[in-house]
């Protein structure tokens, strides 16, 4: 496994990088120069679609399908105003696989949560970036959220270094980034007890604090 030597604390100073929410449509405006408030009013709930690894599908039954499992952070994120219709998201897959299998959409917004599988097969992050790019435009949401990823117990570091790259990359491409893993993750780096059984996965409790972190940025 590659070992990559950025500490934790500094990698993780970059994660509040990344933009804001799409601004609202400017609202019509009348021949007295007054605002329609109802013009720049959204409508529904704010559609979503996640394209991940494991983490993502955990014990979901058909993801695609919108179907989540509970050890999976998108059935916290799938409710009360947000609208997850489903994606592509496949135990063991690299950013890669997830070009390939990532499909167009017309929900309003892409979250994006991959890269610990490209750390553990030793994949070079300019490819990993490129595959994420290619995620990104074969979807094609208006907007992006892309997530850090949750701890690896074997190379916290390697982890570390990684949601580093993803911030810069978000600040690249103007995608919001979310620090979810924020939520199961100690000061140095590896996880809150309680929050992984094995090092790589969240428990039950872990993906619902992933899913919170999600769900708020989605909605703020």
């Amino acid at each position: 496994m590659r070992r990559l030597l950025c500490a934790g604390a500094c990698a993780l100073a970059v994660l509040a990088a990344g933009c804001d929410a799409k601004a609202a449509e400017p609202a019509d405006a009348s021949p007295t120069g007054a605002t329609s408030a109802s013009a720049a009013t959204p409508t529904g709930p704010l559609t979503v679609v996640a394209v991940g690894d494991s983490v993502t599908d955990a014990d979901s039954p058909d993801f695609s399908a919108g179907a989540f499992g509970p050890g999976s952070w998108v059935s916290t994120a799938d409710r009360d105003g947000v609208d997850v219709l489903g994606g592509w998201a496949v135990k063991g897959a690299t950013t890669a696989a997830m070009a390939a299998g990532a499909r167009p959409s017309d929900a309003d917004v892409l979250v994006v949560m991959a890269g610990t599988n490209d750390i553990l097969q030793d994949i070079p992050w300019e490819q990993s970036a490129a595959d994420i790019e290619a995620v990104v435009a074969a979807v094609g949401a208006d907007r992006v959220v892309l997530c850090t990823i949750v701890p690896l117990a074997s190379d916290p570091a390697a982890a570390a270094d990684f949601n580093a790259h993803l911030a810069t990359l978000a600040d690249e491409h103007g995608w919001r980034l979310v620090d979810s893993a924020a939520a199961v993750r100690t000061p140095d780096g590896n996880w809150d007890p309680g929050m992984s059984e094995d090092g790589i996965h969240p428990t039950d409790a872990g993906a619902v604090l992933l899913g919170a972190a999600i769900r708020d940025a989605l909605l703020h």
